[in-house]
């Protein structure tokens, strides 16, 4: 096992004089100020392209032993998404609803201080709001257009204090002085889910959940395969892990991959997602060095498809189990037995 570097703490911006501060690093970002890129695509383009090449959305996946929660607002410029799922891992039964919006439809913040990003339909409703200085993040999430055994409302709130938390912020490059930025971080969760006519209580010592701002340059053709979960481990610690695979270049240096123990970081090396069965069956997560050795068991499908002329979406985000080991910096292996969590297998063009 190789040691990996400590996250050095994140820059102020991570555009400075027109250049990205590429790397990864601890903590927040000041400002994700991703269009004060210089030549991006090898052009000095006008502000207006590089944002309708910029592609953003802000992620919460959340649970506990029972239920587990992945909401999303997503924007491609073309079209936006905001999405919910909620399920219950008892009972087998899922709940929720997505939204396909034409156009631009969020604007997202440079920064996680008093930010807001919000959808408001018919009879459907998803709000972030963030405020990493006082170390707070909220959802409030609804569903009232259905008959009572299909309503919910849910509000979430999350401790980002580094008491109880470490966040990992990325910007890696993808050529062309172009970049993916994103800031993951595991945090508790204390809240009320009110689903059926029950009420459901969160709390923070059992419940948590991860945050993902993601902002990127991505080309045309968008591929990724992502996989992410979390839980308590038989010690009673909140572990995490997040492990991506895409077309970010020299991965063995940039990559966002890393476990979390409480309020501990690891980073990881890069890792390679292969699914002999495609993305129903087991999906296999291994690495170079001997530190992921995971398999990611899909249990609720959770597919969208979508086409527009030229335009195409084919996602696959299933909802499932893990088995096998992590190894954190210092050699303990982390049984994933435990954990629950959500894969990706992205294709997008656009």
């Amino acid at each position: 096992m190789k040691a990996r570097p400590a996250l050095e703490p994140a820059p102020t911006a991570i555009v400075s004089n027109g250049l990205f501060e590429y790397g990864r690093f601890g903590g927040f970002f000041g400002r994700a100020n991703m269009l004060d890129a210089a030549r991006v695509f090898n052009y000095p383009l006008p502000r207006f392209v590089k944002n309708w090449r910029l592609k953003e959305w802000q992620a919460f996946q959340l649970g506990n032993e029972r239920w587990f929660v992945f909401t999303a607002l997503y924007d491609v410029k073309l079209f936006s998404l905001a999405y919910v799922q909620i399920y219950d891992r008892r009972e087998k039964r899922r709940y929720g609803f997505e939204r396909i919006i034409p156009g631009s439809a969020f604007t997202f913040p440079e920064e996680l201080n008093d930010s807001r990003v919000a959808y408001r339909g018919s009879g459907t409703f998803l709000e972030y709001t963030a405020n990493a200085e006082r170390g707070e993040m909220k959802i409030e999430l609804g569903r009232n257009n259905f008959d009572r055994a299909r309503r919910f409302s849910a509000c979430f709130r999350f401790s980002s204090d580094p008491k109880f938390s470490a966040p990992q912020s990325v910007c890696l490059p993808l050529g062309m002085n172009r970049s993916i930025y994103s800031t993951k971080l595991l945090m508790p969760v204390e809240g009320e889910l009110s689903i059926g006519g029950e009420t459901h209580l969160f709390e923070a010592d059992s419940a948590m959940g991860v945050f993902d701002d993601h902002k990127g340059y991505y080309p045309w053709r968008l591929r990724y395969d992502w996989v992410s979960g979390f839980g308590l481990d038989a010690k009673g610690r909140r572990i995490g892990f997040n492990l991506t695979d895409n077309q970010v270049r020299d991965q063995a240096r940039y990559n966002e991959n890393c476990l979390w123990i409480n309020n501990r970081i690891w980073p990881l090396p890069p890792v390679k997602v292969t699914r002999p069965q495609g993305p129903v069956g087991e999906w296999i997560i291994q690495d170079m060095e001997g530190m992921v050795d995971l398999i990611f068991v899909p249990e609720v499908p959770n597919d969208i498809t979508l086409k527009l002329g030229i335009f195409q979406s084919d996602y696959h985000g299933p909802f499932g189990s893990f088995r096998g080991l992590i190894k954190n910096g210092e050699g303990e292996k982390i049984n994933a037995d435990l954990l629950y969590g959500a894969g990706e297998q992205q294709y997008l063009r656009a």
